[in-house]
């Protein structure tokens, strides 16, 4: 099997981030390829993150662009039928679902991992549990 070639080293911050969640990253990209192609996907997303990362730095979240980063290079990768599921939600739904009812994850580890306020996994795992009344 060949090996992969040496990445470039990556800022001390980055680097904190992605040994921070990086069990997470693959536990989710294991949902959706094999554990060799996980494990790809999580490394190329972060590459791509360091490219630019001191835009990301400005931004208000570095932690959702670097899930927003994973997710898109997992799904890029991903066998649509594996995605079929949860086609109908919304992305942040699907996040949370996967993330919480899937992986097992609380909702304050979510919050930390995707960038987003925990209050907001709240109201997207709420609205897979609450259903349209019938019209009468």
């Amino acid at each position: 099997m060949p090996t992969r070639p040496a990445r470039s080293p990556r800022r001390l911050d980055l680097t904190a981030l992605y040994d921070r969640h990086h069990h997470h990253y693959l536990r989710y990209a294991e949902l959706l390829l094999r554990h060799t192609d996980a494990r790809h996907a999580v490394d190329d997303a972060f590459d791509t993150l360091a490219e630019t990362w001191q835009q990301i730095l400005s931004t208000s979240s570095p932690a959702a662009c670097a899930w927003q980063a994973v997710r898109n290079r997992v799904r890029a990768l991903a066998d649509p039928a594996r995605l079929r599921p949860t086609a109908h939600l919304d992305p942040r739904q699907q996040d949370a679902l996967l993330l919480h009812t899937v992986l097992n994850l609380p909702t304050d580890v979510i919050a930390d991992l995707t960038g987003v306020e925990a209050a907001n996994v709240h109201v997207h795992l709420r609205a897979l549990t609450t259903r349209p009344s019938p019209a009468l």
